[in-house]
Formats: structure tokens, C-alpha cells, sequence
């Protein structure tokens, strides 16, 4: 399961786009907390503190300083390089309730489809779960150890799911393939066919052409 850390915040007074550019130049960025029919309240976090956060793979967060209590993190916002984070939305959660999370899935072990030279597709790289915030993973990991050229694993199929979690699309959904790679012309077959069509040599039909006349 995925752990839960502190997140340090503080209170935003200054919005709009502007300010929060102003903002992102101090190392720091917007978030707005929001949820538990409250009112939305505008905070800043530190980039880097956030950054460090989400490498360890966490979901929900103890809040602290400018608010109290636990928050998923939600529509983390990054630019277009995925490089530097832009802004980040907190909802408030509590150890009782169930809630909607997306969870990355992961492949462990090797496949002799893959072996055989077979090609292994990731149809789906994340699947919402329902789960308590307790029991969040940092991801769902695969086993394709007995995945064969043509074979398939569908949701229905991923057994590393968290005690009391359940996925929130259809069992029948694919996650994973693997399919027979797209034969190549030989080049010796390519050669055949290129040498069997002889050019036309215009210079000896010509010369025909004349004796005959």
C-alpha cells in the first residue's frame, strides 16, 4: 500500500493567473482543497516538497500548517514538457469512506510470447479502483509469466487488487496482449521478384527495327 506523508501548507490570498504565474517563480504553486460539502480553500505548496511526494508513489497526504486533515491529490497539473508542476487539487478524504482512484499498472515477470518474439501491448497503463484511503496502492502489478502469443489478461484477471478494493470498469476490459509481430518480406524473395522482370532494352529493338527495313 501506498504510504501517507505530510504535505506542509499555507493559505493563498492572491489568485488568478497572474499571481500564481508570480507564484511557480518562487519554487511555490497553487492548489485549491476542496470536498465534504466545505468551502474550496485557495493554498500553496512547494513545488519541490510536492515533487518528493509523488516520487515515493503517494496517494493521500496528511495535511498540515494552512489546513488540517487528509487530502487525495487530484489533477496534478504539470507543463507541457512534464517537467515543472503547475497546480494541484486536494480532496478531502477520511479513513471511513470509499473513493475513485486511479492506480497504475505494472508488469512483473517475463512472458514467453515476449521470449518467442511476440510483441506485448500495455492496452491499459492505469485502472480506476474504489477503495478505502487506506488501502490505496502505488500500483497494480501483473503477473505475465504465462502470457503466450495470442493470449490475453483483463481486468478480471489482475489478482494483486487491495482486500475490500474493486476496479470501477468492466472485467472484460483488456490490460494486456500479446500478439504476433507483422512478418517482413524476405529480402532473398524481394531480390527473385525484382530479377524475374527483365527492362526492355531499347537500343537492340531499334537496331531490329532498321535491318528489317
Amino acid at each position: 500500500m501506498s504510504t501517507t506523508e505530510k504535505l506542509n501548507v499555507t493559505k493563498r490570498a492572491a489568485t488568478g493567473k497572474l499571481n500564481n504565474r508570480r507564484l511557480r517563480t518562487t519554487g511555490r504553486l497553487p492548489a485549491v482543497l476542496y470536498g465534504h460539502k466545505e468551502e474550496p480553500v485557495n493554498l500553496e505548496i512547494a513545488a519541490d516538497e510536492l515533487r518528493a511526494v509523488l516520487r515515493h508513489g503517494t496517494h493521500v497526504v496528511d495535511l498540515q500548517g494552512g489546513a488540517k486533515g487528509q487530502a487525495l491529490l487530484q489533477n496534478i497539473q504539470w507543463d507541457v514538457f512534464q517537467q515543472h508542476l503547475l497546480h494541484v487539487d486536494l480532496l478531502r478524504v477520511d479513513a471511513t469512506e470509499r473513493i475513485t482512484v486511479e492506480v497504475p499498472i505494472h508488469t512483473k515477470g517475463e512472458a514467453p510470447g515476449v521470449l518467442a518474439g511476440g510483441l506485448l501491448e500495455h492496452v491499459l497503463h492505469a485502472i480506476e479502483i474504489e477503495t478505502s484511503p487506506a488501502n490505496i496502492p502505488e500500483a497494480l502489478h501483473v503477473n505475465i509469466n504465462q502470457l503466450e502469443i495470442g493470449g490475453t489478461i483483463r481486468v478480471e484477471d489482475i489478482i494483486d487488487m487491495p482486500e475490500g478494493a474493486s476496479a470501477t470498469i468492466e472485467p472484460i476490459r483488456v490490460v494486456l496482449n500479446c500478439s504476433q509481430p507483422t512478418a517482413e518480406p524476405e529480402p532473398e524473395e524481394e531480390a527473385a521478384v525484382s530479377s524475374s522482370v527483365e527492362p526492355e532494352v531499347i537500343g537492340e529493338k531499334d537496331e531490329e527495327e532498321s535491318s528489317e527495313g
